[in-house]
Formats: structure tokens, sequence, C-alpha cells
């Protein structure tokens, strides 16, 4: 990389960085080009150099904020030792404490709007491919749980043809796991990452002052489920 390239680089992490401040103090509203500019001593006209446009922006910073949340869990999961009740422990916890000590950026990530995934070139965006890296580590984790220890699911018959279908499609990304399981796992992972949500936006006050116990809970429950030795709650 050339000095050109170098600073470049430089400011381009800046701008973002900037973005995130934004983020932080004002939520997505706040991320203007103008307001963007001002705070890295740029013209609004010069910041298009760097980002043609301010869904351009936004996704650069949500692929930045996945990978971030991906490498740490990634780091936690690496501490569970292959206990796979341990690292769904740790990713799980892992992923709430995170969204907890930065809510704007959870908000972002998972509390906005997502392009529909069948959209013309919407693969291609760094958000969705970031997104589908931090999926990834939660599709490896059930998949590997299933093909180790086989929970039990629910029949075909159960679930309905129309669901029964989309799931099957969804087989390949899980290494081949029956419709039933995979429908088990997007259930344990709806129900953890809504807890988490209802938590951070402040939507189980009324009844909890403290969720940590709740969440415990429910992992633990979720774990036994899959037959997991999950530590129990304290």
């Amino acid at each position: 990389m050339n000095r050109r390239d170098e600073t470049r680089a430089a400011m381009l992490a800046e701008i973002k960085r900037a973005a995130r401040r934004l983020l932080v103090s004002g939520g997505v509203a706040a991320i203007g080009l103008r307001a963007v500019a001002r705070e890295v001593n740029l013209t609004a006209p010069a910041l298009y150099r760097y980002f043609p446009s301010h869904e351009a922006l936004i996704t650069e910073l949500i692929a930045d904020l996945y990978d971030e949340l991906t490498t740490a869990l990634m780091e936690l999961g690496c501490e569970s030792e292959g206990d796979l009740g341990a690292q769904l422990y740790l990713l799980a916890n892992g992923l709430r404490d995170w969204a907890l000590a930065q809510p704007a950026e959870f908000a972002l990530l998972f509390g906005t709007t997502i392009p529909n995934p069948d959209a013309e070139g919407h693969d291609d965006t760094p958000g969705h491919q970031a997104a589908m890296r931090f999926g990834a580590l939660f599709k490896e984790l059930v998949a590997q749980i299933w093909h180790e220890k086989p929970f039990p699911y629910p029949a075909d018959d159960v679930l309905g043809t129309k669901l029964v279908a989309q799931l099957s499609d969804e087989a390949a990304h899980f290494h081949g796991m029956p419709p039933g399981a995979i429908y088990l796992g997007l259930t344990y992972w709806t129900r953890l990452y809504g807890l988490i949500c209802m938590e951070v936006f402040g939507q189980l006050h009324w009844v909890l002052p403290d969720a940590a116990a709740y969440f415990e809970a429910q992992l633990y429950e979720i774990g036994l489920a899959m037959g997991l030795d999950c530590p129990a709650p304290e």
C-alpha cells in the first residue's frame, strides 16, 4: 500500500468512527453526511469521494459492527475448549453483554429494517456479507450440536407443508439437519434474540429490574432441551 492509499484508508476509518460517534449520541437519524463531514473537517462534497451515498456509509458501518461483534464472540467461543454447552452459554451471554454495553450499535444492527435478501445486489453489500458471517456462528453451533447429539424435534406434519418447504431450502446451510431440528434451532435463536431486544430497549423493566437471572434461566432451559450440559442458574 502506497502513501496515498494509506492516507485514504485512514480517512475512511476516521469517517466511520465519526459516524459511530454520531450514532451513539443521536441514533441512526444523526448520521447525516453533512454532520459526518463536519466531524472530520471535510466539506460535504469532499465526503462523496470516500462514500458515494448515505446508504454506502451506513452499510460500511454495519459491516464493521457485525465484524467487531463476530470477532468478539469467536474469541469467547475459543474459551469453551470443545464443550458445546459452554460454547452456547458463552456466545449467548457474549451477545447480550455486547448489546447492553453498546445499545445504539445493537439497535442499528438488530433494531432496523433489513432489506429483502432476494433484492438484486443485496447479497453483495458489505453489511449483508458481515451479517452472514455473524449468523454462521450460531448456524454452525446448532448444526454441530445436532450432529454430535441429535435432540428431539417436531415431525413435519406438526409444522405444516409451507414451513417445512422453507426450512428444507435452508438445510444445506445447517449441514443437512432435518426441518424440525432447524425449526427448533431457529426457535431458540429468536427466543434469545427477543429477550435481548426487550432488555436493551427497556421492555422488561416493568417486571424485571435486572433481567440477567431470567436470561440465564431461559438459556439453561434451551440447553437442556438440546441435551447440553449448560451451567445452571445461580
